[in-house]
């Protein structure tokens, strides 16, 4: 099922998925399109063969959003990206059947926000104790310290297949130690290496635990139950699975005073708010950005934080709205540097324009040229027009033509149908009128 040619089809629109963009074309992506049949024909004889191997990887570090400096592990596109979505493809249905239910990172249908909201259900189910104890816990360099043979055993334990545990090993042993962060399968292969453990606590403790990457969420009603619970983890995390915890370790509670911290949120016995840092990082850039379209894309972003939680207060008062449906998309025209507007449009010659009837929409007079005359900027004139419902635009230096367009623009006649005729019939440069 995985080297079936149809299945590394689906698994290269997969894997291109963000990298196919004009603005972000991927090189891997490029050399692929130029012999697709080709590439796609010896992934699937290789796979067939068993002849795939990792390909060597890149390892760099990079700043990432929570700001951390994570080490990621890098593969071509060609083949490595398309094999691990098409063993995905496959796999992942399987995996996902046998996922703790409270394990939320990178499966989908679930993620931060169904994290909150189990967890204020869990609490607000038992807000009769009137008071929780809580424990978090987190491993050590969580990716880079699992042992490589004990992951690819979770794994073997749902797989029979040889085919099925070879691509798996490849996948697992990228790196000399550990998991490469940034490979497909890595995630949901932790995933699944991380719910022995989460079942083994549940089963022996009356907690209920809730696990989001490396981070475990202990809360109960039993002071004792909680430390037993974290105790037990710890013990568990260092014999069986040979993973160290952070020694730094306290229980707190949660009550209508004091919260309970986890994946971006603030959790009260009566309320939920967001994390103080997360606020104090959404006012500076409100009060800090001045581009409106950047502006909407940083207020939308922080609007689905805040829909989730008691935010809608603060959103108000940042905002200066009086409910989240006041938050539009700008409205802006594009702009040089002079402030002269970029009409949109495909750029094009007038030439293709000549003879045939088209809609003149708008005319900017005075745009900057990247040509020089005399060694003095030169200013065009820039004419938007349309034709069979599409949008073009081109230059113009023909003291006739920006005349025609200077009028027009004074008398408000934009727009306006004529035909482009080039009186000059001898030849050399042109000299356009409209009629």
């Amino acid at each position: 099922m995985v080297y079936d040619m149809n299945n590394i089809r689906v698994g290269e629109k997969e894997a291109r998925k963000g990298k196919a963009s004009p603005k972000n074309y991927h090189k891997g992506v490029r050399i692929f399109d130029s012999r697709p049949d080709e590439f796609i024909k010896e992934i699937h004889d290789a796979l067939e063969a068993r002849t795939y191997h990792t390909s060597k990887p890149t390892v760099c570090d990079q700043l990432c959003p929570c700001g951390k400096v994570r080490r990621l592990t890098k593969l071509p596109y060609y083949p490595d990206h398309i094999v691990h979505h098409a063993l995905m493809n496959v796999s992942y249905p399987i995996m996902k059947r046998f996922y703790y239910y409270d394990s939320y990172a990178s499966i989908s249908g679930k993620g931060m926000h169904f994290a909150s909201k189990r967890v204020k259900r869990y609490i607000s189910e038992h807000a009769k104790a009137g008071r929780l104890y809580w424990i978090k816990r987190d491993f050590v360099k969580f990716y880079h310290n699992i042992n490589q043979q004990k992951a690819f055993d979770c794994v073997c334990d749902l797989f029979g297949d040889s085919g099925i545990r070879y691509l798996f090993h490849e996948a697992v042993t990228v790196c000399e130690q550990g998991l490469g962060i940034g490979l497909f399968p890595i995630q949901p292969i932790a995933n699944l290496y991380t719910c022995g453990v989460c079942r083994e606590v549940m089963r022996r403790f009356e907690v209920r635990i809730f696990v989001y990457c490396d981070d475990i969420l202990l809360i109960g009603e039993d002071k004792k139950e909680v430390w037993k619970a974290s105790n037990f983890l710890e013990e568990y995390a260092n014999k069986v699975m040979e993973q160290p915890l952070h020694e730094e370790v306290g229980m707190q509670i949660i009550d209508n005073e004091h919260f309970c911290d986890f994946v971006g949120y603030r959790f009260y016995m009566n309320r939920t708010h967001l994390r103080k840092r997360m606020k104090g990082t959404f006012m500076c850039r409100m009060h800090n950005i001045k581009d409106p379209m950047i502006r909407y894309q940083v207020a939308t972003s922080y609007k689905g934080w805040l829909m989730y939680c008691d935010g809608f207060s603060f959103w108000c008062r940042v905002m200066g709205m009086k409910s989240f449906k006041e938050l539009m998309v700008p409205k802006f025209e594009e702009v040089d540097g002079e402030g002269k507007r970029m009409l949109k449009g495909t750029r094009c010659s007038a030439s293709i324009f000549v003879g045939r009837e088209i809609i003149f929409r708008d005319a900017e007079i005075g745009v900057r040229s990247k040509f020089s005359k005399n060694g003095r900027e030169k200013k065009s004139t820039l004419i938007q027009v349309e034709e069979h419902g599409q949008l073009f635009k081109f230059f113009t230096d023909n003291q006739k033509l920006i005349k025609t367009m200077e009028y027009v623009k004074n008398q408000d006649g934009f727009p306006f149908k004529g035909t482009l005729v080039n009186m000059n019939k001898t030849g050399g440069l042109p000299d356009y009128e409209i009629e």
